[in-house]
């Protein structure tokens, strides 16, 4: 009994050993803690050793600048006597021994040398204020000399103290950089230490999870990849729990890998903001898609699409709600693809579409219509709806392209002509559009060179009272002299100055020209310009006629802008918006063209309108068509009732302005009372018709005195 109880007292001991044993993770952190407390102490020892090392090399600076003073000034006393006691000698004497003085008090209380420097230095001082006492100083003197050579004694004396004091600070210092050195050394060798100790336990800590045998995670993973396990693995002996949470670990991290690989790669064929292709994933798919096409295997067309007005969106809403059309055009033209088909946002607000399966030629002419269509409907952004709209631009795979760039640029050429058409339609590339086109662009490129320059001039043709006699004003038109293509109609460049983004330029030029020019023709008359309905979406409109006004120094009252009817329809609150800021200006506005278009009547009332001017096509027939004349006498009464008045433009013949008095309209405008032209003939026709007015009246007054 008594051996069975000595039994297991022996194997209880061990047991209780192994229990208080330190774990691995514990020994590791013990032995880092340490080796990272001896480091940093010899670390901190060596920044100690370093800054005694700094003061002493000070203190020897300073014991060398000591024998330095005491140079000078036996420097000083020998110039003393070569000059005669001169002034200058005698302050600079002083000023080397009030330099020692302070000096050796500074550094007397922490160097016994230097303290027995200060012991002898009050007597070597007395003898330099003794040789300064002297009133007449000369080499030749004997009291001259003797003081002098008392200071030279009394300086021999000191100068092997500084020098003794110079090299034991010189000695320390040597010493503290040896120990600083040391430390530093000691402490660098324990941080590597210490990085040794971590490289080894890692390895330890992963063998330790790994039930201290590598291969098993291995053996494992490869029977899960065999489909011998089913996943989840139950834990087992077999089967160590830290060897399936290592395995579940490094799974989790591929997948997260793979997950950052796919995204990574989806950011680079993909544009970030639409979710649509980027253009060179774009241009690879179109280069396969074009050679399969060469091959014969299968159709080949691109849609190049362009959203209408979205510059007035960014500039009006911000560029927080364009990224939101954009977002919502990407999603709604996704939705509108045919199988095959691939979508691209090439950048900005231009997109395109690869067609690949082309069955006959009408199914571009449903899908152009539908994607018109879906982009027709308005935006949604928050309290504000935008319309955008686009216009598409086809090419399709032919024998006469060369390569994908031809295929887009004609694409291109097709938007463009799709836009010169009105916006909101499709248009197919043909050879005559190639051509046409391209003489379109030169001739933009040419004017946006000619603009400021004196190609481009204002004619004005005047506008004149319903009775045809009193002179209102004169309306601005512009013209081109072009230097080789001659006089070029506005109609030929105005529209695709407009399209191609001309029209802000050259309509703040016309703002600045027409306000000084009225400027030089007398007081009441006014000026009328004409405004582009791209100038009109622009919220830097008001700010341009406000510094034409300004620079010109014309009054507000003497301007009319005349805006069309067929550009009010579209963009509602950004037009409504630019009409209240003119409004505020005082400026007049006018509505052109009145009839010519589908307007609503609405902006008669709701805008700031205060004239309307009736399209021409309709005077043209008021002396010959009964139907026109009631026309014309509905739309001037209608008028005159909401408090406008009414301008007739395009009176050419007598009868019609004689109807046009009948219909009680205000003003008129037609070749009948002036062809349009330019400012220095308009000028000379007012002073001749001055001087023609002052010669009847002064015959009118000699007739009178004869009779």
């Amino acid at each position: 009994m008594a051996s069975l109880t000595e039994t297991s007292t022996n194997q209880s001991a061990p047991a209780r050993a192994r229990r208080k044993r330190l774990t691995l993770r514990q020994r590791v952190t013990v032995g880092a803690t340490g080796l990272a407390l001896l480091a940093a102490l010899m670390l901190l020892l060596a920044s100690s050793a370093f800054d005694r090392m700094k003061r002493a090399q000070a203190h020897s600076d300073s014991a060398h600048h000591l024998t330095l003073e005491g140079q000078r000034l036996l420097r000083m006393g020998g110039e003393l006597l070569l000059s005669q006691g001169s002034k200058s000698s005698r302050d600079g004497l002083r000023s080397s021994v009030e330099s020692l003085s302070g000096h050796l008090e500074a550094l007397a209380p922490d160097d016994p040398v230097l303290a027995e420097a200060a012991l002898k230095w009050p007597p070597l001082r007395a003898r330099v204020e003794q040789l300064l006492a002297l009133r007449w100083i000369d080499v030749h003197d004997d009291d001259t000399l003797i003081a002098y050579g008392r200071l030279v004694q009394g300086m021999e004396r000191l100068k092997p103290i500084l020098q003794s004091a110079q090299d034991q600070a010189e000695r320390t210092a040597s010493a503290e950089l040896q120990t600083g050195e040391l430390w530093l050394m000691g402490g660098l060798l324990g941080l590597t230490t210490l990085a040794a100790l971590g490289g080894v336990t890692l390895v330890r800590l992963l063998d330790h999870q790994l039930g201290g045998d590598p291969g098993l995670a291995r053996r494992i993973a490869g029977a899960i990849a065999n489909g011998e396990l089913d996943t989840p693995v139950p834990v087992s002996p077999e089967h160590p729990k830290s060897v399936l949470a290592a395995l579940e670990h490094v799974r989790q991290r591929l997948l997260d890998r793979r997950t950052i690989e796919a995204q990574v790669q989806y950011l680079a064929r993909h544009d970030s903001l639409s979710g649509a292709l980027n253009r060179a994933s774009f241009n690879e798919l179109l280069n396969v898609a074009f050679a399969q096409a060469r091959r014969g295997k299968q159709g080949l067309a691109v849609m190049y699409i362009d959203l209408d007005h979205f510059k007035a969106v960014n500039d009006t809403l911000g560029h927080a709600h364009g990224d939101e059309v954009i977002r919502i055009t990407a999603k709604r033209l996704r939705e509108l693809l045919r199988l095959g088909d691939h979508l691209a946002r090439l950048g900005g607000d231009e997109f395109a579409i690869i067609v690949q399966q082309i069955a006959r030629p009408q199914d571009f002419d449903v899908l152009a219509q539908r994607i018109i269509d879906s982009l027709t409907q308005p935006v949604l952004l928050g309290a504000h709806a935008a319309r955008v709209g686009a216009s598409i631009g086809i090419a399709q795979y032919g024998a006469d392209i060369a390569d994908c760039e031809e295929l887009m640029h004609k694409a291109d050429l097709a938007m463009y002509r799709a836009k010169t058409k009105g916006r909101g339609c499709w248009s197919l590339y043909d050879e005559q559009l190639d051509d046409k086109l391209k003489d379109q662009r030169e001739l933009m490129n040419e004017l946006r060179t000619a603009i400021g320059s004196e190609q481009l001039s204002l004619y004005y043709q005047p506008i004149f009272a319903s009775d045809g006699l009193r002179l209102l004003g004169h309306e601005a038109l512009l013209r081109w002299a072009h230097p080789s293509r001659g006089m070029v109609k506005p109609t030929d460049f105005t529209g695709p100055a407009d399209t191609a983004g001309l029209m802000q330029a050259l309509g703040e030029w016309v703002l600045q020209k027409a306000c000084s020019d009225a400027m030089q023709w007398p007081s009441p008359l006014a000026v009328s310009v004409n405004l582009a309905a791209s100038q009109l979406r622009q919220d830097k409109l008001v700010n341009s006629v406000a510094a034409a006004l300004n620079a010109s120094g014309l009054p507000a009252l003497r301007l009319n802008l005349e805006i069309k009817e067929s550009i009010l329809l579209p963009q509602h609150e950004a037009v409504t918006h630019t009409l209240v800021g003119l409004s505020s200006l005082g400026v007049g506005i006018v509505m052109d063209d009145f009839g010519s278009g589908p307007a609503s009547l609405s902006y008669l009332w709701r805008s700031k309108f205060e004239k309307l001017k009736i399209h021409r096509h309709l005077i043209a027939t008021l002396d010959t068509d009964p139907h026109a004349q009631q026309v014309v006498g509905s739309i001037i009464a209608m008028a005159h009732s909401l408090g406008l008045s009414v301008s007739a433009a395009g009176v050419e013949r007598q009868e019609q302005m004689q109807l046009l008095q009948k219909l009680d309209c205000d003003e008129v405008q037609g070749y009948l009372f002036g062809r349009p032209d330019s400012l220095p003939a308009l000028l000379a026709n007012n002073a001749a018709s001055k001087n023609k007015c002052s010669g009847q009246s002064a015959g009118s007054a000699s007739s009178a005195a004869q009779s």
